[in-house]
């Protein structure tokens, strides 16, 4: 998984990847996550801008997180 993602983006932490793709692009990537993900597995990709917590996906496992005010850190 991390060599697909960091063929996407930039690694910035052990198991945190940043990338901005266009919307072809994330479809694309998105794919091939779905394809490589075990049972146990998660994956949460946070589209930025206006509305952030609308455009948050999580594949897998994952719950979505709840955040209590609209700033993250």
């Amino acid at each position: 998984m991390a060599t697909l993602l960091k063929s996407y983006g930039e690694r910035v932490q052990l198991s945190v990847f940043e990338a901005e793709l266009n919307p072809y692009q994330l479809k694309n990537m998105l794919g091939k996550v779905r394809e490589l993900m075990e049972p146990e597995d998660s994956v949460r990709v946070y589209l930025l801008g206006k509305d952030w917590k609308k455009r948050t996906l999580t594949l897998g496992r994952a719950t979505p997180l709840s955040f209590p005010e609209d700033d993250v850190i």
